[in-house]
C-alpha cells in the first residue's frame, strides 16, 4: 500500500460505534466533543473599516504564538542558499531548472522550476505545494502537469518536495514527528512553515517575477500549506486552496476532516481557527476549491458552510465580492486536481493577474510531458534534516534549573516550578461533583465496588474498588492504581495492594481502557492541542480529581507504563492530597527517550505536550513531588 492509499484509509469515515462499545468510551468521545466544541472560539465577522489593522495584528500573534514559539533565531535568519543543477530542455517552449534551497540550517529541499524559454521582462510567479502523494512527490502527474500550463503561459512555477514524500522520504520525515520538536519546545510547524516560505523567497528572487503577481496554490496537505502561507505572508497576492483544510469544529465532530499534527499544530485554533485564517486572505483574490464526494476528506456540504460563507461578508464589505470565489468540483467529485480544478484555476489566475489579451482559460494539453520520478530527481545532501534530527538537536541543547540547596530558597523554586507545569499541562482542575456506586460484590474477604466518579464539565470515570473486609486486616492507607492498559492491566497490581492490607483503587483516565477515544485516538490529542489545551493536563487533573477523594489516612499511587507514571507523578504534584509513595512500574527514566526514535506519536501522544521537556524530565517531576518516596521499579524498553 502506498502512502497515499494509507492516508486516504487513516482519514475515511469510519461507522457508527457498535452497540456493544462500552459506555464510558462512548460517553468520554461525547464529552471531549463537548469540552472542546466549548473551547472553540466561534467566528465574529470582522469590522471591514479596521480589518487591515487587526488582519496585521493577528498575522503577527500567528507567527509569534503559533508559528515561530521557541523556534531557535538562526532558523529564521540567512538567505535560501539556493543551488542550481541541472537544466532539462523540453523543446516545448519552457525548460525546467533543477534546485535546492535551505529551509531551515541543515534541511535542504529539493525543487523543480518551470521556466519559459522566452521570458517576459515581468510575469507572474505560481508556487506549486505538494499534498500527501506518496512516493511520486513533486513528480506526480496531476502537479506536473499545471506546472507545464503555466510555463507554457509564459510564468514561472516553482515545484518544491514536501517532507515525507518524493526525495524526502524515510520514517524520521512522518509528520507526526513534528510532535518531538514540540516536546522540546519548538514549533513543529515552523518547519513546515520555513519550508514553503523559504520557496518564496526563492520564487520573489527571480528578476522576472513581478512581486504583485504571486500566487500559492496545491492540494490537499498542499491546500493547507496554501492557506496557511497566503493568510501569513501578504507577499502572496492570489490563493487558491484544494481540499486542505476546515474549521476545527468540523474536525471535532468529523473523523474524515480530522487531517494531520501540522493542521492541528499547538494553539493554532485558539489562536486563529481556519475560518478567520480564510478572512485573513481579504482583500486579495482567493478561490476555495473543494469536492462533492471527497473520498479523503473536506467535502463540500461540510467546507463551505465553515470556510467560505462566513467571510463572503467581509469581501463584499470591503468592495471585493468578485475577488472570493468556491468552486464545488463534481466531475471526477473526489479528492483531485484534476483538469475541471486546474482549468477554474486557470481562469481565476488570468482574470485577476493577466491583461484579457494573454488569457487563455482551457487547459493546453501535456500529458505526453509527464516525466518520470528519475528524470525529475534533484538530489539531497547526505545526512539532511529531518523531524527527530532536528529535536535530537534541540534537546541536547536544553538546560533545566537545579533546585536550591538552601532550605529558605527551596518553597520559592517550588512555588515557581509548580506554576510552571501547571502552565505546560494548561492544567484546569475538575473537581468530583458526584461518586454512583454501580455495583458491589463480596469475594474471597475482599468487597469489591464499581463506582462512576462524575466530575465537573461532565467528565465520568471508571473506578473499582477492592478492600478488605475488616479493620483488621485494613492498614488505613488507599493506593490509586493507574495502567496504561486500563482495568485489564490492573489485576497483579491490585493483589499486591491487598496483600499488604491497603485499600486498591483502580482508576481510567480518558485515553485509558474503557475510557478510550476509538480509531486513532492521537487526532483527539492534536485537535486539543490545537484549541488551547494539552491531553496530559486532561488526564492530570482527571487523576488528581480521583485521588483528592481519598478518605483514608494514607494515600499511595501505583503506575504503570511510560504514560501513566508521567500522569501519576504529576498528579501527585497537582493533587490537594499528600501522597506518602508513588511506585512506578515500566516508567521513564527520562523524557528524552521519547524521541531516540521515530514513530512514537501515535501510541504516546499525551507525553508530547509543548515545552514539556524544556522545563520538567522524570527527575524533576521526582523532586516536585517531595515529600513523597519514589520507587521506580522497573524501567520501560521503548
Amino acid at each position: 500500500m502506498n502512502d497515499r492509499a494509507r492516508h486516504d484509509m487513516d482519514h475515511e469515515a469510519g461507522p457508527p460505534a457498535p452497540a456493544h462499545t462500552p459506555f464510558h468510551e462512548r460517553h468520554m468521545v461525547d464529552s471531549l466533543k463537548a469540552y472542546l466544541l466549548d473551547r472553540i472560539p466561534g467566528f465574529k465577522l470582522p469590522d471591514a473599516e479596521t480589518w487591515e489593522e487587526e488582519a496585521g495584528k493577528l498575522r503577527q500573534a500567528m507567527l509569534d504564538e503559533v508559528i515561530f514559539k521557541g523556534v531557535p533565531g538562526e532558523w529564521r535568519s540567512g538567505p535560501p542558499n539556493v543551488e542550481w543543477k541541472e537544466v532539462i530542455e523540453t523543446g516545448k517552449g519552457y525548460r525546467i531548472r533543477k534546485l535546492t534551497y535551505r529551509a531551515l540550517p541543515g534541511l535542504v529541499i529539493p525543487a523543480l522550476l518551470y521556466e519559459p524559454d522566452q521570458l517576459p521582462e515581468t510575469t507572474p510567479g505560481v508556487l506549486n505545494l505538494n499534498g500527501h502523494v506518496g512516493p511520486p512527490g513533486k513528480a506526480v502527474d496531476y502537479k506536473q502537469v499545471r506546472c507545464v500550463n503555466l510555463a507554457r503561459r509564459g510564468m514561472l512555477a516553482l515545484n518544491p518536495e514536501w517532507p515525507c514524500f518524493g526525495e524526502l522520504q524515510g520514517p524520521g520525515y512522518q509528520h507526526n514527528n513534528a510532535s518531538y520538536l514540540d516536546l522540546c519546545g519548538v514549533a513543529g510547524i515552523a518547519v513546515f512553515y520555513l519550508a514553503m516560505s523559504r520557496a518564496l523567497d526563492v520564487l520573489l528572487a527571480s528578476d522576472h517575477v513581478d512581486p504583485t503577481r504571486i500566487a500559492v496554490t496545491g492540494l490537499s496537505g498542499g491546500g493547507w500549506q496554501t492557506i496557511v502561507l497566503a493568510a501569513l505572508d501578504t507577499r502572496v497576492r492570489l490563493a487558491v486552496p484544494n481540499a486542505g483544510y476546515i474549521g476545527l469544529d468540523s474536525r471535532v465532530n468529523h473523523r474524515a476532516d480530522r487531517g494531520d499534527i501540522e493542521q492541528n499544530a499547538a494553539d493554532l485554533a485558539a489562536t486563529a481557527d481556519y475560518p478567520l485564517l480564510t478572512a485573513m486572505l481579504a482583500p486579495r483574490p482567493a478561490l476555495l476549491l473543494y469536492n462533492e464526494h471527497d473520498d479523503c476528506c473536506f467535502r463540500t456540504a461540510r467546507a463551505k458552510p465553515s470556510v467560505f460563507e462566513p467571510v463572503r461578508p467581509l469581501y463584499a464589505a470591503l468592495g471585493r465580492e468578485d475577488a472570493f470565489a468556491f468552486h464545488n468540483n463534481k466531475d471526477p467529485g473526489t479528492h483531485n486536481y484534476e483538469r475541471e480544478h486546474r482549468e477554474r484555476f486557470y481562469r481565476f489566475l488570468n482574470r485577476h493577474f493577466l491583461p484579457g489579451n494573454q488569457c487563455r482559460d482551457a487547459e493546453i494539453p501535456s500529458e505526453d510531458e509527464i516525466r518520470t520520478e528519475e528524470e525529475l530527481t534533484v538530489g539531497t545532501p547526505e545526512g539532511n534534516a529531518d523531524f527527530v534530527t532536528l529535536a535530537r538537536s534541540v534537546a541536547d541543547g536544553l538546560q533545566r534549573g537545579k533546585p536550591p540547596r538552601e532550605a529558605s530558597a527551596q518553597h520559592r523554586w517550588r512555588r515557581a516550578a509548580v506554576e510552571r507545569l501547571e502552565s505546560v499541562l494548561r492544567y484546569r482542575a475538575f473537581p468530583v461533583e458526584d461518586v454512583v456506586e454501580v455495583s458491589s460484590k463480596i469475594s474471597s474477604g475482599v468487597r469489591e465496588t464499581c463506582r462512576h466518579y462524575r466530575l465537573r464539565k461532565g467528565w465520568v470515570l471508571p473506578v473499582a474498588v477492592s478492600s478488605p473486609l475488616t479493620q483488621a486486616q485494613a492498614n488505613g492507607k488507599t493506593h490509586v492504581i493507574l495502567t496504561d492498559e486500563g482495568m485489564s492491566g490492573v489485576a497483579s497490581l491490585v493483589e499486591e495492594t491487598l496483600r499488604k492490607g491497603s485499600t486498591a483503587l483502580a482508576v481510567e483516565v480518558i485515553m485509558q481502557g474503557a475510557c478510550g477515544l476509538g480509531k486513532a485516538p492521537h487526532q483527539w490529542t492534536m485537535m486539543l492541542s490545537s484549541s488551547g489545551g494539552r491531553m496530559l493536563g486532561l488526564q492530570v487533573a482527571q487523576l488528581a480529581a480521583v485521588m483528592d477523594q481519598v478518605e483514608t489516612p494514607g494515600l499511595g499511587v501505583v503506575a504503570s507504563g511510560p504514560v501513566s507514571s508521567v500522569i501519576a507523578l504529576m498528579a501527585a504534584i497537582m493533587s490537594d492530597r499528600e501522597v506518602d509513595e508513588i511506585v512506578v512500574y515500566k516508567g521513564l527514566d527520562s523524557l528524552r527517550r521519547l524521541i531516540d526514535e521515530p514513530g512514537r506519536y501515535e501510541t504516546m501522544s499525551s507525553l508530547f505536550c509543548f515545552g514539556l521537556l524544556t522545563s520538567f524530565d522524570i527527575e524533576d517531576l521526582v523532586t516536585l513531588a517531595h515529600p513523597a518516596r519514589v520507587d521506580l521499579k522497573s524501567v520501560v524498553d521503548l
